[in-house]
């Protein structure tokens, strides 16, 4: 967080100092509502080979509200502030598997099970135009991005445990999640072509450079287990936006975002909250988010 503070300082300095230059300041207020689908996934291998432990499927169905602010410094600089929620709400239905026997590809256990909870998403960015045309503007992306992802388990049913099919079994609804942090800095470009004075398209390509957490709460063991997951990894988002204009001061859009990440071979400490703990290093953690979003932006 303390990065992410020294970044948006940053960029209100330089906004301030360029202020002075272009007194024309725009900023531009968009609403956007995104259907997201997706999937937020924890994988654990036998000492890093491909040979799995453990796999956790979480959906991530759910619609999300973004708000957007761009302000425009001048000509050639603009900066943007973007943050997206989801409401708490039942994202789909996953599974838990496990291989216990060493050498084996056959599950030992296998349940399914609902994932409730909430997505986040916080951007900040900082873009300075390359080129520019009539028609088509290019510019550079640099700035720090989040993604959060919480995910309690509900209505679980195991099918097999042990090695044994045992039919539906249910558990308990005792508080069990997973959930998970992606965040750190991104570089990228954006390109805005004009068809004419009413149709545009936007599209933008980023990599981020991300720090990955997720911390599990498994409360089916007694005592519970506890693990945190650490690592890094690259990601990258992929943005397509099809721009109608009203008027000077109201455009309406369609879009599709696609982000991903997956984190491989980070590290797991698991607490048994009974005096032991163990550590692996072949845990892979992945989400994904992608769908279609639309929206208005109101300039002021």
């Amino acid at each position: 967080m303390k990065k992410a503070l020294l970044i948006t300082l940053g960029f209100f300095t330089l906004g301030s100092s360029l202020s002075f230059a272009a007194p024309q300041e725009k900023l531009d207020l968009s609403l956007q509502q995104w259907n997201v689908n997706g999937s937020f996934d924890y994988s654990l291998h036998y000492n890093e080979s491909p040979q799995l432990l453990s796999e956790i499927i979480m959906p991530q169905n759910q619609a999300m509200r973004i708000v957007k602010l761009n302000y425009t410094l001048d000509s050639t600089n603009y900066m943007s502030v973007q943050y997206g929620f989801t409401s708490s709400s039942n994202k789909g239905r996953g599974s838990d598997s496990d291989w216990q026997t060493i050498g084996s590809t056959m599950k030992t256990d296998y349940g399914t099970m609902d994932f409730t909870g909430r997505q986040k998403l916080i951007d900040i960015t900082l873009g300075t135009v390359l080129a520019k045309s009539k028609k088509n503007n290019t510019s550079l992306l640099l700035g720090w991005r989040k993604r959060d992802t919480s995910n309690e388990l509900r209505n679980v049913i195991y099918h097999l445990e042990n090695g044994i099919n045992v039919g539906n079994v249910s558990q308990p609804d005792n508080g069990s999640y997973l959930n998970g942090s992606f965040s750190g800095l991104h570089i990228g470009v954006e390109n805005d072509y004009k068809f004419n004075n009413k149709i545009s398209l936007t599209s933008s390509l980023t990599t981020s450079f991300l720090d990955t957490k997720a911390y599990g709460h498994w409360a089916n063991h007694s005592p519970a287990w506890d693990w945190k997951n650490t690592g890094k990894t690259l990601g990258y988002d992929i943005n397509l936006s099809l721009k109608y204009t009203f008027n000077k001061n109201v455009k309406a859009e369609l879009g599709y975002y696609y982000s991903y990440a997956k984190m491989i071979h980070g590290n797991e400490t698991l607490n048994f909250n009974n005096g032991s703990t163990s550590t692996f290093s072949g845990v892979d953690l992945g989400y994904v988010q992608r769908g279609f979003y639309s929206g208005l932006t109101s300039r002021f």
